[in-house]
């Protein structure tokens, strides 16, 4: 689990940046992220991929590890507010930490994230509290649809990535070429970077849906 965090030195305000999976599985880094995202995701009914044993499931457990870090930096900054953010994996980290500890949180593209609340205790979860930005065609946005508690922010393009139309229109599989190629042009790092370096502002849009979740 990679972390950094930020602290605006004329102000009482933080941010905690949880690192997002690294893709090149060809490295140690990208296989325990691979890892750690599937041990996020499993029940007690799975079991992981047996190439991860080479990792202890103390380095899998990236949530464990996360809301670890938060508390002993909350501990070591007490005056300090913090805000969560992170993409992809770990924008589940953030939203998660910050449910946990009652904070806001600050994410873009994150997974579904209601199927994670169990991993929990008595979390605080506020429409306005935590918000997620998406890329209108980026895969995982569609796969988290009536799964977030949180608000949700879309930035629009006047066209489609190659292959984003193709995968919109089925089931949504990550595998598949259509998908993958999407997710290359629509979910990484990089666009959501230059989404932000943009200067647009993406559409806001609270959930209306009611939510029992929700408070």
């Amino acid at each position: 689990m990679r972390a950094l965090t930020f602290i605006q030195s004329n102000s009482t305000r933080g941010v905690l940046a949880f690192r997002g999976t690294d893709l090149n599985t060809s490295q140690s880094s990208g296989q325990a992220d691979t890892c750690a995202d599937a041990f996020l995701q499993l029940d007690l009914k799975h079991s992981l991929p047996p190439w991860c044993n080479q990792f202890t499931l103390h380095q899998l457990d990236y949530l464990s590890r996360a809301l670890e870090f938060a508390e002993r930096i909350v501990g070591a900054y007490p005056s300090i507010h913090w805000l969560y953010t992170g993409h992809s994996l770990g924008a589940a980290l953030a939203q998660l930490v910050a449910a946990q500890r009652g904070a806001s949180a600050a994410t873009f593209s994150a997974p579904a994230l209601k199927p994670l609340l169990p991993r929990l205790q008595n979390p605080t979860l506020r429409t306005w509290g935590a918000v997620t930005f998406y890329d209108q065609y980026d895969p995982l946005r569609f796969t988290a649809l009536n799964e977030l508690w949180n608000a949700n922010c879309t930035w629009h393009r006047s066209s489609a990535p190659t292959g984003c139309h193709e995968c919109e229109e089925r089931i949504i599989d990550m595998h598949s070429d259509v998908c993958e190629e999407c997710f290359m042009k629509a979910h990484i790092f990089k666009n959501y970077l230059e989404l932000v370096l943009s200067g647009k502002r993406p559409d806001c849009h609270q959930r209306h849906v009611h939510d029992p979740f929700l408070v």
